[in-house]
């Protein structure tokens, strides 16, 4: 994975080697990179598709994309700093909104919304996004603050 990452030129130094989560993270900073994430995840031929052929367009990215990043950064919230209460909640709109999003014969691509590799796939760069811009802003994580932080997103799978 690491190969496939663009490696910073210059690093910020370490502001500190204090414990860390994934809720350290959500800030102004890494919700401005929104736009590149999106792109990340529409770059699995799936996600795409099942993005631009979506029947739901009360959410559409392409319809509705300010709507589209308020309930990202909804999700994103609740998955992080949310109570189990909270996500299940969270959860059954999303799959409400999810059960339409699924392939037809004339598809390209054959998806479903429910596919776990599709969603690992989203909440993996929803990671990726949130652990670079952390590390851009406020140094490279030691590996013991890379690992808390890792353990501390499990939520967003």
């Amino acid at each position: 994975m690491t190969d496939t990452r663009i490696a910073p030129q210059r690093r910020t130094a370490r502001w500190d080697d204090g414990d860390v989560t994934v809720a350290d993270a959500m800030d102004f900073w890494s919700f401005a990179a929104g736009a590149a994430n999106v792109i990340m995840q529409l770059s699995w031929p799936a996600v795409g598709h099942g993005v631009a052929e979506s029947k739901v367009h009360s959410g559409s990215l392409l319809k509705h994309p300010w709507k589209r990043a308020r309930t990202t950064f909804q999700y994103l919230a609740v998955a992080i700093l949310g109570s189990a209460q909270d996500r299940a909640a969270f959860r059954e709109a999303v799959n409400s909104a999810h059960r339409h999003v699924k392939s037809t014969p004339e598809s390209p691509v054959q998806y479903n919304a429910f596919d776990r590799d599709l969603q690992m796939w989203v909440a993996a760069c929803l990671f990726v996004g949130l652990e670079d811009t952390y590390q851009l802003l406020r140094g490279e994580m030691t590996a013991h603050q890379a690992e808390q932080f890792y353990r501390s997103a499990w939520t967003l799978a």
